[in-house]
Order: structure tokens, then sequence, then C-alpha cells
């Protein structure tokens, strides 16, 4: 053998044992599915190892991704299920509420505050009553009992005037109670009151609310009870609950059966999801996946979809809600650096109570729907009349308009423009309605003999605690104090004078001489719950 020939053997040994160790060059790639191969001359490379490296590192992978979408998947579940639940609570608790408080409002409570607490003897007054529960717990199959409670003198000492479950009085007048255990419904005495939770006794799983019983001087004599059966939540709870389960354990096994055959393509879609759950988790709820895949990538794509969707319309309904705030609240609200607590301060303000005239008549000749579009467009007008004089409406009662004028947001010519909003408001009215002629609306009840429509507004200025009422969990902006009770009066009083707008003479003393001129003195009147009597002015 040549010495040129020995060398090139001794060089391709070399070459070989360093292949052998797979440490040699690439010359060239090459795809085999998944699977990048190396390859070279006179390269023969072990497959069987190669593939279960590829395998060993893909499980690695996939466990890592597949433990992250699991974690992931049970928060999900979690947020869901508490946003479902405390959904469901809220809306039971908003219908007991509402049952309680417009079952108080029918009852006569000064008729009530005439029999004596602890009086045993079952009048045809306490048959009639009974009567009303019954009716309502026919109607409405959920209510268990609906009872009505008094005070004593000590707190916690309670009687029953009526008690009735299920058909039948459990309980005779003058029955004792004891509210110690109940805190929540000792403030039913003040304002409606719900349990924030449903409670499990004697008697099943239970949900109560409770509306006080005010006389027409506006005296609490008493409550009104309502329990009703929770069962329902219970079972539609444990049946969220399994199918909560079964979701994460569907999605557990399809995770553990990817990941045997997972490839290169696992890592795109789960980086995907991976980030749309974090930036769902950080507020960003217009994140969508839409995956086009056919696997299980696709369906997981499609319930974070749907789930973003489901949140983002929560979202939306929570910014909608808003708008049932003025916007002085609003702004007043979110500029507060620390937590909102409830309570207020005394300001003066001026408070403006308008209520429509002939409502109940108009409500007769018009469908719902009708009433509620005109309603909607009155109460839009007269709105943004309040707005532009910077007034604050604190709520509307039906047909009715409570705004204030100095809160939240301090001005000190509140009487002027709570007065100049009223002639505004006025004057659109008549707007309106030569609007409504037009549209051929008016005819409806022009045809019961209303002519047009008329509003009858109060004005007066005094001192109000302005804040927050409610409780530590559900509050409102309100204002408190005689001044608004005044300012529903004088509304009243312009049926008797056959005026439209009355302002106290508080009011009268702050306006400028050019809107002073204009009103009308009516002379002295007394109001319904004020000793002293009011002097008012017609505009």
């Amino acid at each position: 053998m040549s010495d040129s020939q020995q060398q090139d053997k001794v060089a391709t040994d070399h070459r070989s044992q360093v292949w052998s160790k797979h440490d040699a060059p690439v010359l060239a790639q090459e795809h085999s599915g998944d699977m990048l191969v190396a390859t070279a001359p006179g390269l023969v490379l072990d497959p069987i190892r190669e593939i279960r490296a590829f395998h060993r590192f893909h499980f690695r992978l996939t466990m890592l991704y597949g433990s992250v979408v699991i974690v992931t998947l049970a928060v999900l579940v979690l947020v869901f299920y508490n946003l479902w639940s405390k959904s469901e609570i809220d809306s039971l608790q908003q219908r007991l509420l509402t049952l309680s408080t417009s079952l108080a409002a029918t009852i006569d409570a000064d008729k009530v505050a005439t029999y004596d607490l602890k009086a045993t003897v079952l009048t045809p007054f306490h048959q009639e009553i009974y009567e009303q529960f019954e009716a309502m717990a026919e109607r409405d199959k959920d209510i268990d009992s609906i009872y009505i409670l008094r005070p004593s003198n000590v707190p916690t000492e309670l009687f029953f005037f009526v008690d009735y479950a299920k058909g039948e009085l459990v309980g005779d007048p003058g029955q004792f109670y004891s509210a110690e255990d109940t805190p929540i419904l000792l403030k039913g005495f003040a304002r409606p009151a719900v349990e924030s939770v449903p409670y499990r006794d004697e008697f099943g799983y239970t949900l109560s609310a409770y509306a006080p019983l005010k006389t027409a001087a506006g005296k609490s004599i008493g409550l009104v009870g309502v329990d009703v059966k929770a069962e329902r939540l219970s079972m539609v709870e444990n049946r969220v609950l399994m199918a909560s389960g079964f979701i994460f354990l569907a999605s557990f096994m399809v995770i553990a059966l990817v990941s045997w055959v997972v490839s290169r393509s696992i890592r795109e879609p789960l980086g995907r999801l991976i980030e749309g759950t974090g930036a769902v988790a950080q507020g960003n709820l217009d994140v969508r996946m839409h995956m086009r895949r056919e696997d299980e990538f696709g369906l997981l794509g499609k319930y974070f979809d749907k789930m973003a969707d489901e949140l983002k319309e929560r979202e939306t309904l929570r910014d909608l809600f808003g708008r049932y705030l003025s916007e002085d609240v609003a702004r007043s609200v979110l500029a507060q650096d620390q937590k909102i607590d409830l309570g207020g301060e005394e300001v003066v303000v001026t408070v403006l109570f308008c209520d429509l005239k002939d409502y109940t008549t108009i409500s007769e000749r018009l469908s719902p729907l009708q009433m509620v579009s005109m309603l909607n467009e009155y109460l839009g007008v007269m709105n943004s009349l309040i707005d532009q004089h910077r007034g604050c409406v604190i709520e509307f009662l039906g047909d009715g308009i409570l705004a204030v004028f100095g809160a939240p947001q301090a001005t000190p010519d509140h009487a002027e423009k709570g007065t100049r909003c009223a002639l505004a408001m006025r004057e659109a009215l008549d707007a309106l309605n030569k609007q409504w002629q037009v549209d051929g609306l008016a005819q409806r009840w022009q045809a019961l003999g209303v002519d047009h429509i008329e509003f009858r507004i109060g004005l007066h200025t005094g001192a109000v605690v302005a804040g927050n009422l409610g409780s530590k969990t559900r509050m409102k902006y309100a204002v408190i104090g005689d001044t608004v009770n005044v300012a529903a009066r004088l509304e009243h009083l312009n049926k008797e004078f056959g005026t439209t707008i009355l302002v106290s003479d508080d009011v009268k003393a702050r306006l400028p001489n050019e809107l002073a001129e204009q009103t009308t003195q009516m002379g002295l009147s007394q109001v319904k719950g004020r000793s002293q009597p009011v002097i008012c002015h017609s505009l």
C-alpha cells in the first residue's frame, strides 16, 4: 500500500470514529416529517435514537405547557363559577327586595300601628293581610313565608303581627320573636335590606328580605319580611360544579393524549392561549383566539373565545350600568383616592322634585312600550337640562325626578340654577307636547280628556346630608333631610294652587332680582310631616 493510500485510510477511519459520536459537521439538512435529520456522505444515523430524543424533548415541552393549561383552566373555571354564583344571588336578592318593598307599600301602616303589640286577637284586618300574602305566594311559587314584625322598646325583642307560611297562619298575633341572631333583619326597620347569602336552618335553604312599614308621616312602625326557598340555587350550583369538573377532566385527558403525538405545531396555539389568558387576567377582554383548527386546540380556542365574549359582555353591562349614575357623582367617586365608605356630609343645596300630572290616566291609554318610549323621551330631555344647569339627578321615581343643585359638586348659585332649570324644563315640555301632537301620540290621552302633558315642580333650599347610602357591598349616592321632604310637598301643593312651579321662600331669597320679580307669593302653607309652615311662591 502506498503512503498516500495509507494516509487516506487513516483519515477515513478517523472521520468515521468522529461521526459515530454525533460530532460530525453537517453537510446537508433534510426534513423527514417534522424531524430534522443531519446527513453527510457515507453517514448513517441511528433513527431509533433520534426519534426517542425527539419524543423526550416534546414530552417535556408538552408536560410543561400542559401543566400551565391545566392550571389556567382551573382558574378560569373558578372565576366562571364565582361570577355565576354572585350573579344568581344578586338576581334573587334584587327580586326579593322588589317583592318586600312593593308589598310593604300596599299595607296600611297607620292602621297596623293602632293595634297593641302583644294583642293576640285575630281580627278581620289580620285576615285581610293574610289573604293578601296568600295571593302573592300563589303568584310566586318560590315564596315560603311572609310576615309582619313590630318592634318593642328593646331593639332585639319583636312581635309578630301576621305570620304566613304556605297557606297557613303559623303563629298568633303578638307572638314574641328574638332578633339577636339576625342583624340584617333589624336594618329592615329603617330601609329595605336583604340577607347577603342564603342560610340553612331547620326550615331549609332560605333567603330573606325585609322592607320597613312606614306611616303617612314617614315613621317606621314595623317591617315586612319575605322568605323564599333557595334550593334551586343549590341544585344549579351542583350542576355547574359537575359541568366545571367535567370540562376540567376532559381537558386534562385531551392534553394527556396530545402529549404523545405532539409536534412543533403545539407551541404556537399553546403560546397564543397562554398569552391570551394572561391578557384577560390583566383586564384586556378584546383578546380572541380565532383558531381555525379541527383539533383539541381549536376547541379550546373556541371555549376561550366564548368565555372572553361572556366576560366582555359582563364588563359591558357594568359600563352600561354606570349610566345610572350622574356624571358628577361618577366623577366624585372616581376622584376618591381611598376606598368608598358609607356616610356623607351636611351641605346646603337646592332640591328639585318633579312629577307628571295625570300619569295614571295617560298610562291607561298607552301600551307599556309606548309608555316607556314616551317616558324615555321626556326623561332624556329633562335630564339633559338638569345636566346643563349643573344639577345632579339623584334618581328617577317612575315618572318623577329627584334632582339636587349644589352637590356633589359645590355650586354657589345653586338656587338660581335650580330655578332656571325648572323654567327651562317647562319650556321643553311645551315643545314636547307640540311634537307629540304632530306625531299623533297626543290623541290617545286627549281622548281621555287630558289636553296636554303637564308636570308639577317643587323647589326648596336647605341643609341635607349628601353621601353614600346603603351597605358596604351595595350603596348609592343620596341626599337625605327635611329639605327633600319640603321640595316633594311643594310639588304636591301645585295641585291645590293650580300652579306648575312652586319655590320656597328660602329659594326666592337667593334669586337675583330679575328672577325673584317673576314669582307670585301664594302665602303660608302647611306641609305634611313638618310642624313649621312654608312660604311658597309660584313661577
